[in-house]
């Protein structure tokens, strides 16, 4: 039995069973599934079924404010199974670059989301992480993520407010606060493509650790729940608390060219931590990504 034990395998089975008539989706995992603004909901075609394929690759993982490709470049595969266009199952695998085995870890994730009216919308996600055995201790020990978002469209900003849990070694909750806004070409090459630009800004709270030192002075940083990152020896003298409070700021700008069932997805982004003399390793600075998409049926 890996490190995730069989107590948390079985909580994790029972909430995407409970979980399956409402959905569920990861949040952060972009590669595994289609493009979901609120924007892109009116061109839906109404199929009762879909089938996606992608492939994509990053220059780096960040997962609420924590890598999880061990800060190195990673590659994935994913299939996404669509119900009427609200409930998505999705499953991917990757590889991290300079990582043995070659498929260094899983993805599988359930999401619903409902449209109300013209400015409120909700979804909510479940996903399981599974590294392979050789990677727990030093990639990241199994884990669940569980997330419920709201969607605000103010029609100059759409705004999103995400209640997250994950389950894992370290347990932790997460509030993100997030505002884009969407802007779309006129269609050409005969009106089957377009371009589409969702600038972001993100605002993450989570789990902070603040070490007071002997000294009297204080640090705070990023609690991350993944073993890679667990609590390092300090001092004797040193006392170690939590808070919840401010982590970081995450800037994105997605640019995605759609044409008919394929469409490519470029996305740069600038992760800014709040807090200083971080206790762990904090993550900061570019990350890139690519996406490529393609709808089946």
């Amino acid at each position: 039995m890996n490190n995730f034990g069989k107590r948390h395998q079985i909580v994790i089975l029972l909430a995407i069973l409970l979980a399956l008539p409402t959905g569920l989706f990861s949040q952060s995992d972009t590669l595994s599934k289609p493009t979901n603004d609120p924007s892109t909901k009116e061109k839906s075609t109404e199929d009762i079924h879909s089938l996606y394929a992608g492939i994509g690759a990053g220059s780096n993982m960040i997962y609420l404010g924590s890598s999880i490709s061990n800060n190195k470049p990673f590659f994935s595969a994913s299939a996404t199974y669509g119900y009427r266009n609200s409930l998505f199952v999705s499953a991917s695998a990757s590889h991290i670059k300079e990582m043995s085995p070659y498929i260094a870890f899983y993805n599988l994730a359930i999401n619903y989301s409902h449209t109300f009216n013209s400015w409120f919308d909700i979804s909510s996600d479940i996903a399981g992480y599974k590294a392979a055995e050789p990677l727990q201790d030093s990639l990241f020990s199994d884990f669940a993520y569980m997330n419920l978002t709201t969607g605000f469209d103010w029609k100059l900003l759409y705004t999103r407010i995400s209640f997250s849990g994950i389950i894992s070694e370290e347990n932790g909750f997460f509030l993100q606060v997030s505002n884009s806004r969407y802007f779309e070409t006129p269609e050409f090459f005969k009106g089957k493509a377009f371009i589409y630009f969702n600038p972001d800004i993100d605002i993450l709270f989570g789990n902070l650790i603040s070490v007071e030192k002997a000294s009297g002075s204080n640090k705070y940083s990023n609690a991350p729940p993944f073993s890679h990152a667990r609590k390092k020896p300090v001092n004797s003298a040193d006392i170690v608390t939590e808070k919840f409070g401010l982590m970081d700021f995450q800037f994105s700008i997605p640019v995605t060219f759609s044409y008919g069932r394929f469409s490519l997805e470029a996305e740069a982004s600038y992760l800014l931590p709040v807090y200083s003399e971080s206790y762990y390793p904090d993550q900061k600075g570019f990350t890139f990504y690519l996406n490529a998409l393609v709808k089946i049926f």
